[in-house]
């Protein structure tokens, strides 16, 4: 593979661009024609089938259980931007009611109370060489002291899969009594969760995971792209990793995703923290414009891969909207291949959004150690 693509048109580029061909052909299989129209949510054919879907509902964030913490995340971003970089208002969308700031307690030296890891999404894997989810943040993270591991995972991987390579990760940590903040981006916050839930001893260690545009409710892109991608994409031949099954799309069906709320919900004790991508028109890139297009036919508001509310687990903490569409958010491909940038928008400050992430974690932390948690969203006594 390496010796076709060192020829033909690709051949005199740097070794990272030549891996560009290879990104396309991925994000090609996604628009594989045939597939047939988008639709706001799989076809339902007879009593049958319908018996075999729970019942689900839109509500706003309070309502699902879910914290607020928008204003006090936007505290944290702004007064860690650049000088040089994009203003706070252009970085973070606002969007109506969002609270001010809460008291949250201050913790000093987060290098030295916490480890920090992230999980990388579907086919992340594949292009590691083009760039790897969080790179840059985690060398700057590391700079300023911080102890990082990235819990790799098999790019065409199932959440089964994906959550025992997870497990063999945690088997192997270094003893340490911090706790571990995990940053799980896309598909990797469904293998993480479903690790979770198999494997509830060996995620002792996790303080809480924070969801980087996560999958948790899944896309209606898989919907209509599953049939197609098992056939032709599941195999089609990919550097760096293994060839798929294709049931790594059929753990983002919207289905399957609120099916596994529903059986493990109730089980899961993380606290999740999300971080949506909602990309101004803008700052989608023109790689993802097609699948951003045809997510808009239900929603707008969407990053390319995910409708803006699939993003938010139930009862988990909202940190806030970020004006980036799913791949900048997380993933640096300009900083490694800036010849790229006729593919990709990306002027995201991912290193000031994951710092202030994990300072709202430790302060909503501290205070819940200190008071307990604050009133669930449907508690009597209060709405967060």
């Amino acid at each position: 593979m390496r010796a076709r693509l060192n020829s033909g048109p690709w051949g005199g580029l740097p070794p990272v661009t030549r891996r560009i061909p290879s990104l396309l052909t991925a994000a090609a299989i996604a628009l594989l024609p045939g597939a047939g129209p988008i639709h706001a949510a799989s076809p339902v054919d007879g009593t049958a089938s319908l018996e075999s879907h729970p019942p689900t509902t839109i509500v706003a964030v309070r309502d699902a259980g879910v914290r607020d913490l928008r204003g006090t995340f936007r505290s944290a971003v702004c007064a860690r931007l650049p000088a040089d970089g994009p203003p706070c208002a252009e970085v973070l969308l606002k969007l109506a009611g969002e609270p001010p700031a809460a008291a949250l307690d201050r913790v000093d030296d987060l290098a030295s109370r916490y480890r920090i890891a992230f999980v990388p999404g579907l086919f992340n894997e594949c292009f590691e060489d083009l760039a790897r989810p969080f790179g840059d943040v985690q060398a700057d993270l590391r700079a300023r002291g911080f102890t990082v591991d990235y819990f790799a995972v098999a790019g065409r991987g199932s959440m089964a899969q994906n959550a025992q390579q997870l497990a063999s990760h945690f088997a192997n940590l270094p003893e340490d009594d911090r706790p571990l903040v995990v940053f799980a981006y896309s598909k990797g916050l469904v293998d993480l969760l479903e690790f979770a839930v198999k494997f509830p001893d060996l995620a002792r260690p996790i303080a809480a995971v924070v969801s980087v545009a996560g999958a948790s409710n899944g896309s209606p892109l898989a919907d209509r792209l599953h049939a197609i991608y098992r056939s032709l994409g599941a195999r089609f031949p990919l550097p760096g990793c293994a060839r798929g099954t294709g049931d790594e799309v059929l753990d983002l069906h919207p289905d399957t995703r609120i099916a596994w709320w529903q059986d493990h919900g109730d089980s899961l004790q993380l606290p999740i923290f999300a971080l949506v991508a909602a990309p101004q028109p803008d700052h989608v890139s023109p790689a993802t414009r097609a699948t951003y297009n045809e997510l808009a036919k239900i929603d707008p508001r969407n990053d390319g891969k995910l409708l803006w509310h699939d993003q938010i687990p139930p009862r988990s903490h909202l940190l806030g909207y970020v004006n980036a569409d799913h791949w900048s958010i997380a993933v640096p491909v300009l900083k490694e291949a800036p010849q790229a940038s006729f593919l990709f928008r990306d002027t995201t400050p991912r290193t000031a959004l994951v710092e202030a992430a994990i300072a709202v974690v430790a302060g909503t932390r501290a205070v819940s150690m200190r008071h307990g948690p604050p009133p669930a969203a449907g508690d009597p006594g209060g709405r967060q």
